[in-house]
């Protein structure tokens, strides 16, 4: 996989080469992004995890929705950890808060949710590393490195994703939130080139005690060829915790 270094190079020149051009000219989708998250525990160092999500463009075509479904997603996942719990003290729902560095392995299932010449499905083997440092009592920097084997109508290839974060702990009316920041490059074989940059703004908070809550904002910059194309989106995620 090329470098961290190399993708961080290649993920400015496209922010550059947006702001540079006519932000009119620019094509621009704005998109709703659900997703359901299930954990379910296996141990003190493993878990399950079920995921549900889709994509959601909001000016939809099909009989006016203003909602309309581009894809969907369904995935399960096995987390494990690979370093001790590094804190005891948090509730049992942040398990990936206390380790210092753990993996993830799952398969993904996609689908357009049409059927005929423009239908898309898609079977994709995932891997990922996970690391988490604590830069104060109550920030952390996240690192996630993630490969996509993927094959899409039959046709495989390979995406390999780089994400670099910033999360905080924060308290209002004795509530918690965690706000977070990150941006994650993605270089796809399909093309032979970092392709993509994706920026993310969020929060996440309790809402009982094995739901959480994260909404966030997101924008996506698709460079595939010589256009760039951009997609802006208001992701919601619902996620709960089982024993």
């Amino acid at each position: 996989m090329p470098g961290m270094s190399t993708a961080l190079r290649c993920g400015v020149p496209l922010l550059a080469a947006l702001a540079a051009g006519d932000a009119g000219a620019v094509p621009t989708q704005y998109q709703l992004w659900p997703e359901f998250n299930a954990f379910v525990e296996l141990g003190e160092r493993s878990r399950l995890l079920f995921i549900a999500s889709s994509t959601n463009e909001t000016d939809g075509d099909a009989d006016n929705d203003p909602l309309g479904l581009q894809e969907a997603q369904f995935s399960v996942n096995f987390d494990y950890t690979l370093e001790p719990i590094l804190r005891r003290d948090v509730p049992r729902a942040d398990w990936a808060k206390n380790r210092l560095f753990w993996m993830r392995l799952g398969f993904e299932y996609g689908t357009s949710g049409s059927s005929g010449s423009d239908s898309v499905r898609s079977y994709t083997g995932i891997g990922e590393l996970r690391s988490r440092y604590a830069t104060s009592s109550a920030s952390w920097l996240n690192t996630r490195l993630r490969v996509d084997l993927r094959d899409i109508n039959g046709e495989r290839s390979q995406r390999y994703r780089a994400r670099l974060g910033a999360e905080w702990e924060v308290a209002f009316d004795d509530h918690p939130y965690a706000p977070y920041t990150d941006a994650e490059v993605f270089y796809d074989t399909r093309y032979d080139k970092w392709s993509r940059l994706l920026l993310r703004a969020g929060v996440e908070t309790p809402i009982a005690t094995d739901w959480r809550i994260e909404p966030y904002l997101a924008l996506q910059l698709d460079r595939p060829d010589d256009a760039t194309s951009r997609v802006w989106a208001l992701g919601v995620t619902l996620k709960v915790y089982f024993d």
